[in-house]
């Protein structure tokens, strides 16, 4: 049974494989939707086997299938929308702009578990929000098409914010693995209906060797493994916080990425600055969290 501590340190495991879905998103040749399609197959497909050698029952009545259906089409839209910030702008500008989940969740949680706001949520995540304001301001004519970037990346935040808050109430009435085989189904079957919509289905089975092993990995290790745990940790942790260790694959991704790809991710000085100071706002939201845990035991 997953304690408290243990769940911490399954989510950081989490955030760093997460940290390389950028990097083999900018490695692959295919365009947001077909990528994301064939990250979907691939996932689907594991986790069918899995539940198949499982041989567990799924746990599942009308009422939650309905809500599956609809947070997995929230899961396939956030996935096209943050490949295509990579693709149309870089790593770096997509990942600072997908911190603003911070504040999408300080909003969005209260409101399915129906408690009052945290100001202290708010505010750490509109500090976020200023930070990425003035990082983009900063860096403005420095990266290729960088509003787009910035816009997919907080589209990319907010539907994350919206699924993953949602999957935080249905854990508490199923499992993990039920979550998040029909969650992936689902958002498989409208990531295929939208290559048709926007016709991107030419090319698709051209796969080459290198494509092929970017697209197993990225289907299988930074996808089904931590999309399973990433479900079962929320037992344990509120969505706010998970979704603020997951601002940490902003820093997996953004090094991985000056590192690969050397001129193209190269940010300035001030970038990194920003960068620091958000990763400095998630480390003081965690610790005033443990603090008030602290002082309502001590009660």
């Amino acid at each position: 049974m997953m304690n408290h501590k243990t769940a911490l340190i399954v989510l950081h495991i989490i955030v760093f494989l997460f940290g390389f879905t950028a990097i083999l998103g900018k490695l692959i040749s295919f365009e947001s939707i077909s990528l994301v399609w064939w990250r979907l197959i691939i996932v689907s497909i594991s986790l069918t086997l899995f539940v198949l050698l499982r041989k567990k029952p799924l746990s599942l009545n009308r009422q939650i299938f309905g809500e599956l259906v609809i947070v997995g089409c929230i899961v396939g839209l956030h996935w096209i929308l943050f490949f295509a910030g990579i693709k149309i702008a870089n790593i770096a500008i997509t990942m600072i702009a997908i911190s603003s989940g911070t504040l999408f969740t300080a909003i969005i949680e209260p409101l399915f578990f129906r408690r009052k706001l945290d100001w202290r949520e708010c505010l750490i995540g509109l500090l976020i929000i200023i930070a990425i304001g003035l990082i983009t301001w900063k860096e403005s004519g420095q990266v290729e098409n960088e509003w787009w970037g910035i816009f997919f990346g907080c589209s990319a935040a907010l539907t994350a914010s919206i699924f993953s808050t949602w999957n935080g109430k249905l854990i508490r009435r199923t499992n993990a693995v039920t979550i998040s085989w029909l969650e992936l189904i689902f958002a498989s079957i409208w990531v295929t209906v939208a290559l048709f919509l926007f016709n991107q289905t030419e090319g698709i089975f051209d796969v080459t060797l290198s494509d092929g092993i970017y697209l197993g990995v990225l289907g299988i290790v930074c996808t089904a493994v931590p999309f399973v745990l990433s479900v079962e940790v929320m037992k344990k942790l509120t969505p706010f916080t998970v979704n603020l260790a997951i601002n940490l694959e902003i820093v997996y991704a953004i090094i991985l990425g000056a590192v690969i790809f050397g001129e193209s991710e190269k940010m300035s000085p001030f970038f990194y600055v920003g960068t620091v100071i958000i990763i400095a706002l998630i480390g003081l939201n965690e610790w005033l969290k443990r603090r008030a845990n602290k002082a309502l035991a001590r009660q």
